[in-house]
């Protein structure tokens, strides 16, 4: 591989005006195509095959005129009276009316029985409930209980809220000019002095990625790559080849929208992905071009740089591919395009990175590292002629150095402290985003608090039981006393009417429930829908044990009746998901831990080495994961200002990503160390004084350590700056996978890795010998290529030396 891709990287510098041209015309037709052909993201987390989805297609079944709850634009529009005033009040009253007015005369509607102003439109449903359920032979408790737990007004006629749907086929394609007439409506009322607020799935903050985050990444990583090369012009070769890497992988995201429905948070990760593996790409390469380009001319460096770190860089890429792309194990839709997306635009990045940096290297020459900043990376200082030596006394000698002296101290430390950083996860919870979980500024979030003051937190985690009662046992012992109050009705009628009444009967007794009502049946009544109302909202970890008992307890009732149950609604939905991604967890985690052993044993031909890997992987992961709890879930020092319940996708998808990281770095500087190794051949040096994997693990160390240090804090840099992101869980992706890099990069791969390298010695890169035979020899390091470029340069030094003698 390392010899195809010398070929490559020379090819791309002499024929540089073919691949830039190229890579803009590819940038140019993938962006008309999907400027062409987008359709509109989703902001839903949906699912085939749970149990919720299934009770939903139920649901569809028996009320084909009703629409999808799961998909429904829904809004919840609230209204709360100053301190000391009711709706009631006149002018309350009329400012109210004024905001239904606006909405009725501007915004097309559907799923409007329960709007208007709610000082009028509840008790007008308090009464049509009880004479109706009444009139059905319910008890008056029965009856007033039910209308009671769907009231629109507060006992005290101080809030109050009505509801409606946008007429659109779902909630993420509900128009921003719609939405912009409802914020209308909205600030009709709190001009008049009362606080509005609107929710529900249809109002959801459409997604909205700010350019700030990709320009401060950017930014700051421009001049990491100065500190780094300490020239303009280098510094500036990364961000443009990760700019035209990242633009061609988003483009392709939104131009995939034709044909696959994809989450509006999927562009948004690729592109805080892309960005930061591109730019670390196109760093080794160039580093090791300047490196090279000290003894070749500038195709053969260009060459020879892609055939070495090039290959450190293909492997590495595979890696983050691999990991991302293994998302698909989870059978989780939208996770899947997610990790597919994030993966095909590290692969872009890969490709750009091979070729585009030769490019300009060749459209530069000689002026590749111009520009230079006096006193940064080894250069001199105004006013002197030499520079400093970055490698004899430097930082990063000086570190592995010490951690030579105290290797088990070293170890020792990383282990205890990301140990205990790790011990939060097991208080950790998952949800998906809703208005409780919104952030506390947001108008979805204060609708959803006004409605907890004024209802009950469980108003806002409704779950619904679909009852299918096609099924249903006339004879069934438990229908007996309900069928015999229904005198005269046909027997199956009865039957499925019995069963409707059992349902809600037995799903009241479920612990905390605070009321189970019947809210429809089909025309012919084979089916009913039941509405349950927990105690606790949908951000409260009992609400989750509540869907599991509801399920349990419907299980029971299939049993019992022979009518098939169901529990659906968005909240049950979301629970499936969260319960899913959890189940698959372990299986990711073992693949992606397993195949980090079996890659880096394949490249470093060792067992030590990527067991050592892999448990610093978890290590990373685990601490990583501990303080974003600690931040986001508990919120440690106030850092935020809405802490909750992490998304649940967080978890497999850190992981992914941080493995993809973590293997980057283990690669290019593990590498350095193996090609010294190599080169020592595995004998004693200077007499014993320092072995040979001390001495390799010093040079290796030094050689890639400043590198590797510049990559990680561009790829921090580039995820934190996410965090100015106006969504919350967008905010959370970039702090934790900045904090994983962070851990990853320092602690594991530039302290606990050498540390264990200098306690274990030769044991380091030891392996069967026959495991080794069997084993392909990938060379990474492109050891066999420098051989072969060395032993081509000594050939022709022979021949200069022996023409030269024959001429004189």
């Amino acid at each position: 591989m390392a010899k195809l891709l010398f070929r490559l990287g020379r090819w791309s510098y002499n024929f540089k005006w073919r691949v830039i041209i190229t890579w803009l015309i590819l940038l140019v037709g993938v962006a008309a195509a999907a400027l062409s052909l987008q359709k509109p993201f989703t902001s839903q987390f949906a699912i085939s095959g749970t149990p919720a989805i299934n009770a939903t297609a139920m649901l569809v079944e028996n009320f084909p005129d009703q629409p999808n709850p799961v998909k429904a634009a829904g809004v919840n529009l609230v209204f709360k009276a100053p301190d000391g005033e009711t709706l009631e009040d006149p002018d309350n009253y009329e400012a109210v009316n004024d905001v239904i007015k606006h909405l009725e005369d501007n915004l097309a509607m559907t799923g409007t029985e329960r709007f208007g102003n709610p000082v009028d439109v509840s008790p007008k449903q308090t009464e049509t409930i009880i004479q109706m359920e009444t009139e059905m032979g319910l008890p008056q408790e029965t009856a007033e209980a039910d209308a009671a737990n769907v009231a629109l007004l507060t006992d005290d006629k101080r809030i109050g809220y009505t509801t409606f749907n946008f007429d659109s086929p779902s909630s993420f394609e509900v128009k921003q000019s719609d939405r912009d007439i409802v914020t209308e409506a909205m600030e009709i009322g709190r001009e008049a002095g009362l606080q509005v607020e609107a929710g529900g799935a249809g109002f959801g903050d459409p997604i909205q990625v700010k350019t700030t985050s990709e320009i401060i990444g950017l930014v700051v990583a421009f001049f990491v790559l100065i500190f780094t090369f300490g020239s303009l012009v280098a510094a500036g070769m990364p961000v443009i080849s990760a700019v035209i890497g990242v633009g061609i992988g988003a483009l392709l995201i939104v131009l995939a929208t034709h044909w696959v429905e994809l989450t509006d948070v999927t562009p948004v990760l690729a592109v805080m992905i892309g960005l930061a593996v591109g730019i670390d790409y196109a760093l080794f390469i160039l580093s090791r071009y300047r490196q090279e380009r000290q003894r070749m001319s500038g195709p053969e460096a260009a060459g020879m740089a892609v055939g070495t770190a090039g290959s450190s860089v293909v492997f590495a890429g595979f890696t983050v591919f691999t990991a991302l792309a293994a998302l698909t194990i989870a059978r989780i839709e939208f996770l899947t395009w997610m990790g597919l997306a994030a993966a095909v635009t590290v692969l872009i990045a890969v490709l750009v990175a091979l070729t585009l940096i030769p490019a300009m290297l060749g459209v530069v020459g000689d002026r590749a590292f111009a520009g230079k900043v006096p006193g940064v990376a080894g250069n001199p200082a105004r006013g002197k002629r030499l520079g400093k030596d970055l490698t004899k006394n430097s930082m990063g000698r000086r570190w592995v150095n010490f951690v030579r002296r105290v290797p088990a101290l070293v170890m020792a430390v990383v282990v205890l402290f990301l140990g205990i950083l790790s011990a939060p996860v097991l208080g950790m919870e998952l949800a998906l985003p809703s208005d409780s979980t919104s952030n506390k500024d947001t108008t979805q979030r204060k609708s959803a608090d006004l409605i907890a003051e004024g209802f009950g937190e469980g108003v806002n985690s409704p779950f619904l039981v679909v009852v299918d009662a096609h099924s249903v046992n006339p004879e069934a012992t438990v229908l007996q006393p309900y069928m015999a109050a229904q005198e005269g009705t046909d027997p199956v009628t009865a039957a499925s009417q019995s069963s409707f009444l059992y349902a809600v009967n037995e799903l009241n007794q479920v612990s905390g429930v605070k009321h189970a009502q019947l809210v429809s049946a089909n025309d012919d009544n084979t089916a009913a829908q039941i509405l349950i109302t927990p105690t606790t909202g949908p951000d409260d970890q009992y609400t989750v044990a509540v869907a599991e008992a509801l399920r349990a307890q419907g299980e029971q009732i299939q049993d019992s009746t022979g009518s098939e149950i169901g529990l659906t609604g968005l909240t049950a939905v979301q629970m499936d998901i969260t319960e899913a991604l959890e189940g698959a967890m372990p299986l990711y985690l073992a693949v992606v831990v397993g195949l980090a052993i079996v890659l880096l044993l394949l490249v470093f031909r060792s067992i030590m080495v990527p067991v050592v890997a892999g448990l610093g992987f978890l290590l990373s992961v685990g601490a990583s994961f501990g303080v974003t709890v600690l931040v986001w879930q508990e919120g440690l020092f106030g850092l935020v200002n809405t802490p909750g319940p992490l998304l649940s996708f967080l978890p497999i998808f850190l992981i992914g990503v941080t493995f993809g990281l973590a293997m980057d770095y283990q690669v290019f500087l593990v590498t350095r160390m193996k090609e010294q190794y190599t080169a020592l051949g595995g004998e004693e040096y200077s007499g014993g004084v320092h072995k040979a994997v001390e001495r390799s693990t010093v040079e290796g160390f030094v050689q890639g350590a400043r590198v590797v240090t510049a990559a990680a804090v561009i790829m921090i840099v580039v995820f934190v700056a996410f965090i100015d992101q106006p969504l919350p869980f967008i905010q959370i992706f970039g702090f934790a996978l900045g904090i994983s890099v962070f851990f990853d990069a320092f602690f594991i791969r530039m302290a606990l890795v050498p540390a264990t390298m200098f306690i274990m010695g030769r044991a380091t890169w030891w392996m069967p010998k026959w495991l080794d035979k069997i084993l392909p020899d990938l060379d990474v390091e492109g050891s066999a290529l420098e051989k072969e470029y060395d032993a081509k340069l000594e050939a022709q030094a022979a021949h200069t030396e022996s023409m030269q003698k024959v001429s004189s």
